[in-house]
């Protein structure tokens, strides 16, 4: 009766709260890994790809977290793909990205990024490193325009026209916070429809308690409060 009652609560906030339109790229679970010199093997599963910066986290067994977003320093991306700036490791220190780009294409990251106590990290080494994401740049279009052009004289002559292609516009570029809330709804998302919703909620409730992880939610082992809190955090948002 309590989670009946619950459900039914949640159902009607859900028709109150504000919808989110964003995207962002996660990187794929199959490509996460770059290698570097000194510590060995880091993991960009968590690395969130945005069109003007990046966020998230990786992972170092050896060393601990690298923030791609810091409180001061960061990454960031042109757009294009061309990144710039620096994460924090934990124990690593500032770890320069200048020298690394995303094919705006096809998601690949390649170049080095370096750093002092990190030495050098590879992303796209032959056969033991790959990290890919599904982002990929914004789309630009152009849209037709008709000018008219020099008018007829007598005689019954007529005036012409010419099609005129307006300027280029440029999607705009999502901000880090929207980017990074996009790509963490798709990571909770429990029913994989693009939208966190009374779906993914009924779901938790169904198995509340029992030990497995439901679509990674807080990166528990189990459903529970905490998967529950991510839910309400991310309720609404759409990928």
């Amino acid at each position: 009766m309590t989670k009946q009652r619950i459900t039914i609560f949640i159902s009607i906030l859900g028709l109150f709260l504000p919808l989110s339109y964003v995207s962002a790229g996660t990187v794929l679970s199959s490509h996460k890994y770059a290698w570097s010199n000194n510590v060995g093997y880091i993991n960009f599963a968590n690395v969130i790809v945005g069109d003007s910066a990046l966020s998230g986290s990786a992972w170092s067994a050896n060393k601990g977290f690298i923030k791609f977003n810091p409180a001061q320093g960061g990454v960031s991306n042109d757009g294009t793909g061309k990144l710039s700036g620096s994460a924090w490791g934990e124990q690593l220190g500032w770890i320069d990205f200048k020298n690394v780009s995303i094919n705006p294409s096809t998601g690949k990251f390649s170049g080095t990024a370096t750093g002092t106590l990190v030495g050098t990290i590879s992303f796209d080494c032959p056969n033991y490193c790959d990290v890919e994401t599904d982002w990929r740049q914004a789309a630009t279009s152009v849209t037709p325009a008709v000018a008219a052009s020099g008018g007829g004289g007598g005689g019954g002559g007529g005036g012409g026209g010419s099609l005129v292609a307006s300027p280029t516009t440029a999607t705009p570029a999502l901000s880090v916070e929207d980017a990074a809330k996009s790509a963490q709804a798709k990571l909770i998302d429990i029913q994989k429809d693009g939208i966190i919703n009374i779906l993914d909620f009924n779901a938790l409730m169904a198995n509340w308690g029992e030990a497995q992880n439901l679509a990674a939610v807080g990166g528990t082992l189990s459903a529970d409060i905490i998967n529950f809190n991510d839910l309400m955090i991310y309720w609404g948002t759409t990928y």
